[in-house]
């Protein structure tokens, strides 16, 4: 844990703190010489804070700043172990000691100028930082466009459970994947629905819906290729899904 202070030398007749450590609740701070000052014990990281001076949100434009997806601007800290457990000294123009007025800060409905900073280092710590935390935290396929994300269900899925995603997502067919053997196997598409319906419908006693939420696609797929012949696709080399073949859908597609 690290002890960082927090300071608002800029005026006022009161003042609160809040930052993303807290909750962004709001705590007083207390006035000492001319300026407002809070402490925290924070962990290593990256934070974000603001100030409430008299009703009015405001930020410290000498420190960092970052503005979200909202618009909104805050104050921004990287905090380290490196640093020493003593409070730091808050670093202030001479000009602005001694003296209380609200013309030095900003006000957090626009974004600051920018100005020759003095936190360069700082600011190289927290882009470091920020880089690190989408790299441990994101996965290339988060970047990829949605228009080039393709849908591929494990030939385990229950026959039902899958046709109820094919449903919810809008597919028309989707790749399977045999985990065993690492690789695309085949093709589940609405034909195969079709033709588990038809047979439903034509001897219903010989599977009945709560059996078809324990068979698998491999199952079904394997069952249709012993009963119409041919690969799903042309030329493919297959071997057996599942190794056990489920009599259950051989009668399904036996039966007339």
């Amino acid at each position: 844990m690290v002890l960082r202070r927090f300071a608002w030398p800029f005026g006022g007749q009161r003042a609160s703190f809040c930052g993303s450590f807290t909750g962004w609740r709001e705590c007083p701070m207390g006035l000492v010489g001319t300026e407002f000052q809070v402490v925290f014990d924070l962990p290593p990281g990256l934070y974000q804070y603001r100030f409430l001076v008299d009703g009015v949100w405001r930020c410290d434009d000498t420190k960092p700043i970052v503005r979200d997806e909202y618009g909104l601007i805050s104050n921004e800290m990287l905090v380290t172990l490196v640093e020493n457990n003593t409070h730091p000294v808050v670093q202030r123009e001479p000009s602005s000691i001694g003296r209380m007025n609200l013309d030095e800060g900003t006000i957090l409905t626009t974004m600051p100028p920018e100005s020759p900073s003095r936190n360069s280092g700082m600011q190289i710590a927290v882009f470091r930082h920020r880089v690190s935390e989408i790299l441990l935290h994101n996965t290339i396929y988060d970047v990829v466009p949605v228009s080039s994300k393709i849908a591929i269900l494990d030939a385990r899925l229950p026959v039902k459970q899958a046709f109820n995603i094919m449903h919810d997502e809008g597919l028309a067919l989707v790749p399977l994947w045999d985990d065993g053997q690492g690789t695309i196997t085949g093709m589940l598409t609405a034909s195969d629905f079709v033709l588990i319906l038809r047979k439903l419908q034509m001897n219903i006693r010989v599977l009945g819906h709560e059996e078809l939420e324990m068979h698998s696609v491999s199952a079904w797929k394997e069952a249709k290729l012993q009963y119409y012949g041919g690969a799903d696709v042309a030329g493919m080399q297959r071997r057996p899904l599942v190794h056990v073949f489920s009599c259950t859908f051989s009668r399904l597609l036996s039966s007339d």
